[in-house]
């Protein structure tokens, strides 16, 4: 069983203003490896989610560095489509439905952001 697995479905989080979601998301990938019990084993991206792995995302350089500590980045092939964006991923890899769901099955937690 992998360590913690962190979900994001979307480009900002919590409801309400998105401005501020964009925000509180921004601060929590930032900050990932500062939390307990260390940084998530993978990093799934779904939906609008995606669009934080791609080209002129704000959320680059806090990827990266997830990248560099050894966390999997794997983005949903068929958003990526979706939002025309294949040609545009910065980090991390292209992923399926598949290995999305494979991936949370074997985690010990899966925590959605």
């Amino acid at each position: 069983m992998s360590k913690s697995v962190i979900f994001i479905a979307g480009d900002a989080l919590g409801r309400g203003d998105d401005e501020l979601g964009a925000a509180l998301l921004l601060s929590a990938l930032k900050n990932l490896p500062k939390a307990p019990g260390g940084p998530p084993s993978h990093v799934l991206f779904m939906n609008a989610g995606v669009k934080l792995c791609c080209e002129g995302a704000a959320a680059l350089a806090d990827l990266r560095s997830l990248r560099d500590a050894g966390v999997e980045l794997l983005c949903c092939g068929t958003c990526l489509d979706w939002f025309e964006l294949r040609e545009k991923l910065a980090v991390g890899r292209a992923s399926n439905m598949v290995e999305i769901l494979g991936v949370q099955n074997a985690a010990a937690r899966v925590i959605r952001l």
